[in-house]
């Protein structure tokens, strides 16, 4: 029996949250994708994520957990209006796969990383 570091429940929620970070990030404040996942990961936060801290996965907004990040490795934060889109981008699809692919295999996202699985290499895929 496979055991996942939250319960399925919640993985609704960390793949939106995720996705929504990653979007923020990229498109709103305008960080490149791999040097702003590089920040997650060495901002300590992607491993609380990947081992369920309820905080992290369920307890705060997409918005508000690049604000974390940010604030982790001191980067200056300045919270910017997200404009309204009618549909999501490849920005938000790639943080939320990776969300899911990270649940389900138990990977570390900086063993995805070191492997080659960067967020660029997923934003890369998305072909709308």
């Amino acid at each position: 029996m496979k055991m996942n570091a939250y319960n399925e429940l919640y993985l609704d929620d960390a793949m939106a949250n995720l996705g929504d970070m990653v979007e923020y990030a990229v498109c709103t404040l305008g960080y490149a994708p791999d040097d702003f996942f590089g920040w997650f990961i060495s901002s300590g936060i992607a491993s609380k994520f990947e081992n369920g801290n309820p905080k992290y996965v369920a307890g705060m907004s997409g918005v508000e957990l690049a604000d974390a990040v940010l604030a982790a490795v001191n980067m200056q934060s300045e919270r910017r209006h997200q404009p309204y889109l009618s549909s999501k981008g490849r920005e938000y699809w790639a943080g939320w796969i990776l969300a899911y692919y990270q649940w389900e295999t138990n990977r570390r996202f900086s063993d995805m990383v070191e492997y080659g699985l960067t967020l660029s290499v997923v934003m890369s895929l998305y072909i709308l």
